[in-house]
């Protein structure tokens, strides 16, 4: 009997002694203290990035996320272009999408170039409404005549997240040193992009060293050969991951065993990666990988609620029939510019400007044969690019004629000679473009022909941009033939800028007589 009570109090200890060391092994590995790879020690990474305005993705997206955070030591990174792209995005200045991000709990957002497409005071609106850390570690005031001055008043260098498992994690926000080519000039002469690789490695040593961060992470909205083809530095001595961005391609590479991933644009792909930390602190990439958009995701309801009431303010607008488009689809590189291009060129005429031709880049989206509604317009020109009238010399007009991202309607047949001057209707994003050294570029001689550029205006309207105008010049129209601007023509072919051309009535027939056919029927009414 008295064997038994031993071996039973025996027991009672081994049992109690097997707690102790399964309590003890709980706070190591919560500590991160513990190798092998356990869930303890592990952080799941998800982001996007080049959203851009993409609302009716957003609730699956935003479900899909927070459903991955509820799980736990888990950090979301949206590496920026959130707002920019859809009416339904762009008619509240972003503040719709970034309501949305604070709801699917994002860690962080980083700046990128089309963030700043309406102006700097926006930019701080929405950092200062917002929950999420909106990033920019090299984003700093700058002024042509003293340089470099502080951070921008709008931006956060890093965030640190804290999870359950006691990891701590850093992240830095940076945008790419050249995207300042990328955006409006006028808009942002008051501030500059530093190089990633000044600011990078310090303020990853202080997260690591000061701050106690076992893992940092860079959320950059550039792509990864902005970093794996200088060969100055070397981002991944100071970086466990680098999430990309503003390419729009699907990119999964590793470096030193640090990933660098970008997720496609338009919600089309979130990034995932697993990094996990051993009993040494060393960091190990797990897995890499861009996991496609699925209908099948849940909706976030409130996240949804919040899209749906934004939207019914203005559905009237976004259906709106602006015109019917027959006999094919404009494509967004050449057809969509043509047709923004002779509304711009009808447009400066009407306001007694005798230019010589219009011009402008690249649509940002097709549009289909059928009825041209106001928001597959948006979808089209989304930007808000103000048209000015500018005095050129005829080699920047040529020189900006060669590339296939531009495109013209010409309204004179005067030859076009290098070394004479010329009046064109340019939108600002070409006539105002500079170079990373803040050297205008692209039209330098409209800051030396003794005449200002004056923007074409509208009474009523504060900023009548190329889009509005577009808008106005279908509404006059009822009806476009899309041969006017699928088939090269005298008024948009590039190619005969260098010499004197006949522009009849013919080239215009099918439009001007739309429209004097509907003129002549509001007359009758």
């Amino acid at each position: 009997m008295k064997k038994r009570k031993i071996l039973v109090s025996l027991m009672l200890v081994a049992v109690l002694a097997v707690s102790v060391l399964l309590a003890a092994c709980d706070v190591l590995g919560d500590l991160g203290g513990l190798g092998g790879g356990g869930g303890a020690n592990t952080v799941e990474f998800y982001a996007i990035n080049d959203f851009h305005g993409e609302w009716n993705k957003m609730a699956q997206v935003s479900g899909y996320l927070a459903e991955q955070k509820a799980g736990g030591n888990t950090v979301l990174i949206n590496s920026g272009d959130m707002f920019q792209g859809s009416m339904e995005s762009n008619s509240n200045y972003g503040a719709l999408l970034a309501e949305c991000m604070d709801d699917t709990g994002f860690d962080s957002f980083t700046y990128g170039n089309h963030e700043f497409d309406w102006g700097l005071d926006n930019l701080r609106t929405l950092a200062g409404n917002s929950q999420t850390p909106y990033l920019g570690a090299n984003i700093y005031d700058w002024n042509r005549s003293t340089g470099w001055g502080e951070l921008a008043d709008f931006a956060q260098e890093y965030v640190i997240k804290e999870l359950n498992n006691g990891l701590k994690v850093g992240i830095i926000g940076v945008i790419g040193k050249d995207q300042i080519t990328s955006i409006s000039s006028q808009l942002v002469q008051t501030i500059g992009f530093k190089d990633p690789a000044v600011v990078v490695p310090e303020l990853s040593e202080k997260l690591r060293d000061e701050l106690g961060c076992d893992i940092v992470v860079v959320s950059a909205h550039t792509g990864r050969d902005t970093f794996l083809d200088d060969n100055s530095w070397d981002i991944t001595a100071y970086a466990d991951a680098v999430f990309c961005a503003h390419t729009h391609r699907d990119e999964k590479q590793t470096k030193n065993g640090v990933p660098f991933i970008q997720g496609g644009s338009y919600g089309n792909y979130v990034s995932h990666v697993t990094l996990t930390v051993d009993g040494n602190g060393n960091v190990t990439c797990k897995k890499s990988e861009n996991i496609a958009f699925s209908s099948r995701w849940p909706n976030k309801y409130d996240v949804g609620e919040k899209i749906d009431n934004s939207n019914e303010s203005i559905k009237n607008e976004a259906n709106q029939v602006l015109a019917t488009l027959n006999g094919g689809y404009l494509n967004s590189q050449t057809g969509v510019p043509r047709l923004v291009c002779h509304a711009i060129a009808e447009y400066a005429q009407s306001k007694g400007y005798d230019i010589d031709l219009a011009m402008v880049n690249n649509a940002r989206n097709s549009l289909q044969q059928g009825n041209v509604t106001y928001t597959a317009l948006y979808e089209a020109i989304p930007f808000d690019n103000i048209v000015y009238v500018a005095k050129v010399i005829g080699a920047d007009i040529l020189n900006e004629a060669k590339y296939d991202s531009n495109s013209i309607w010409r309204v004179s047949g005067k030859k076009i000679e290098s070394n004479e001057y010329y009046y064109i209707a340019v939108i600002d994003y070409l006539l105002y473009h500079q170079n990373s050294n803040r050297q205008y570029n692209y039209f330098p001689s409209a800051f030396t022909s003794g005449f200002d550029p004056v923007p074409l205006t509208k009474a009523g309207v504060s900023a009548y941009n190329y889009r509005l105008i577009t808008r106005d010049f279908l509404l006059s129209l009822g009806t476009v033939a899309a041969s006017n601007y699928i088939n090269v023509n005298n008024n948009t072919n590039k190619n005969l800028l260098s010499q004197t051309i006949n522009l009849s009535l013919v080239d215009h027939a099918t439009t001007l007589f739309a429209r004097y056919k509907k003129n002549i029927l509001k007359t009758i009414i």
